[in-house]
């Protein structure tokens, strides 16, 4: 089989046999606009989830540009149960997708001139003036004002929202935005919030952004963020005033290494760039936000999830939550992709090898808490491909980062 479409969509579904499945996509943008690499600006992202009954279909496509075009493969296993999970078969199969959507030309976005530090200091109404040490992660998925309703069409362009729950990421472009859309394209090189502008944004651990315009192209890329017009930002989503939205509670990232870890979301809406941070520092445990499907973007329709790039130990924040290079194995490079998400109350969380890097870890991954075994350890995952585990409502889990020569059950 071979696809001719310039780029694959990265895409990972749970179809039941028994309930109709949603096929929804985060697209892919066209290769050769950004780092001129297999990924285009506009990234791989959000995954779409649905309750499993017998058989789960995990639908895996691949990027094809200048490397040539994919080979698909159709890999069918049993899935193990077990470790005082409810006990529970299903077979996973791999199926590749082509994607027909381009992106825009894009530049790269990373302003030379973004400061180290991601103190919001711009001086007007919407800023709050953030603890935030990009250099140890320091501050860099927290913001206290998540509750606060956002003044539409009042605070100036200029001016980043860190007053009303958004993050700052400096290291990504000059004001900290996420991503700025102009026209359709890439703006962040520009580095500011201009005028006609969608402006995207970072929120905290357990948040996402709650603006994207009800318009979204046909082309399905997605635009999110606020607009700004009129010299002043404005909700594109207006029935929702506060810039972050709460997900589903009770998923975690547990650090049991000796390491900093940069795990990494896509911004989606939007950019699509994998620079939304979740920062893992030796020894703790952070919230992994899992988008609730009744309130999250809906893609041409269906319902999407959330994809994370896991970079190896002691990649920082701002080398790991960033556009990488081939052969630097961090940023869209990084070895590992999670994947969480939710339907009707069930959570879905994901492992997988991302597709651009066949280069182990460096580290064990494990899910303890789902429905069936899945883990990534001493670099051999418990399906092939990687594995796809479910979580009751009201139950809870945690991926859990451990050392290469160490059990999962240590940690369980």
């Amino acid at each position: 089989m071979i696809f001719s479409a310039p780029a694959f969509t990265a895409l990972y579904i749970l179809a039941s046999t028994e309930l109709l499945s949603i096929a929804a996509a985060q697209p892919h943008g066209g290769s050769q606009f950004k780092h001129r690499a297999v990924h285009a600006r506009g990234n791989v992202g959000e995954r779409n989830v649905k309750t499993e009954t017998e058989t789960v279909t995990k639908y895996v496509t691949v990027t094809s540009g200048s490397y040539g075009a994919p080979t698909p493969v159709v890999v069918a296993s049993p899935s193990q149960t077990g470790d005082d999970h409810d006990s529970h078969s299903s077979v996973v199969t791999s199926v590749i997708i082509p994607s027909v959507t381009t992106s825009p030309a894009s530049t790269l976005a990373t302003s030379t001139t973004a400061a180290a530090s991601a103190s919001s200091s711009v001086s007007s109404g919407g800023t709050y003036d953030l603890d935030i040490d990009v250099a140890t992660g320091k501050g860099v998925d927290s913001n206290p004002n998540t509750g606060k309703d956002f003044p539409d069409g009042e605070i100036d362009c200029d001016v980043f929202p860190s007053a009303y729950g958004a993050i700052p990421l400096t290291w990504t472009t000059l004001q900290g935005w996420s991503g700025i859309q102009v026209n359709g394209g890439n703006g962040d090189a520009i580095g500011k919030c201009t005028e006609g502008a969608l402006c995207s944004y970072a929120c905290p651990a357990g948040f996402s952004k709650s603006q994207w315009p009800a318009d979204q192209p046909a082309s399905g890329e997605s635009h999110g963020g606020l607009l700004c017009k009129g010299g002043k930002l404005r909700l594109t989503r207006p029935a929702y005033p506060q810039l972050c939205q709460a997900g589903e509670s009770g998923v975690t990232v547990r650090n049991e290494l000796g390491k900093f870890v940069a795990v990494c979301r896509t911004d989606y809406p939007g950019s699509e760039n994998m620079v939304v941070p979740l920062a893992c520092e030796a020894g703790s445990e952070k919230q992994l936000t899992v988008p609730v499907s009744d309130v999250s973007y809906k893609w041409q329709g269906k319902p999407t999830s959330a994809q994370y790039y896991v970079n190896k130990a002691g990649v920082g924040i701002k080398d790991g939550c960033t556009w990488g290079q081939e052969g630097q194995g961090r940023g869209n490079w990084s070895p590992m992709i999670f994947g969480a998400g939710e339907d009707s109350g069930m959570m879905w969380l994901s492992i997988s090898q991302n597709q651009l890097n066949s280069e182990p870890l460096g580290y064990n991954v494990a899910i303890i808490g789902g429905n069936s075994v899945c883990k990534y350890e001493n670099g051999v995952f418990s399906t092939a491909g990687g594995c796809t585990t479910a979580v009751k409502p009201g139950q809870s889990a945690y991926f859990v980062l451990y050392p290469l020569g160490t059990s999962s059950k240590a940690y369980a």
